[in-house]
């Protein structure tokens, strides 16, 4: 682990972490999520994403957002991966009506 990762990992724990837990904790539409999973991907994001110095300086809101839409992606993942062939072509179909408004 690089000197920069081992930076954001001590940030991330510091300030990151008890804002997943809290929303998989108190909100219901994450109630699916695994901890230690979201924590990973979350981590990987913010590692790929920005600095530590970026992590750091971030608002608490900003912070919480961030994850927070992350969070919601998973979801959606789930949602999206767990369709036949069949629902995903009416859910693109859907997509596209709407589009058209």
């Amino acid at each position: 682990m690089t000197e920069v990762s081992i930076r954001m990992k001590d940030i991330f724990k510091q300030r990151a972490i008890p804002i997943i837990e809290n929303f998989l904790a108190t909100d219901n539409l994450f109630e699916n999520l695994e901890r230690d999973e979201m924590v990973e991907v979350i981590f990987d994001t913010f590692l790929r994403n920005c600095s530590p110095e970026e992590l750091q300086e971030m608002t608490e809101e900003i912070l919480s957002s961030k994850i927070r839409c992350i969070l919601g992606g998973q979801v959606l993942f789930g949602l999206i991966s767990d369709l036949t062939p069949e629902e995903i072509e009416e859910f693109d179909a859907a997509v596209r009506d709407i589009r058209k408004m």
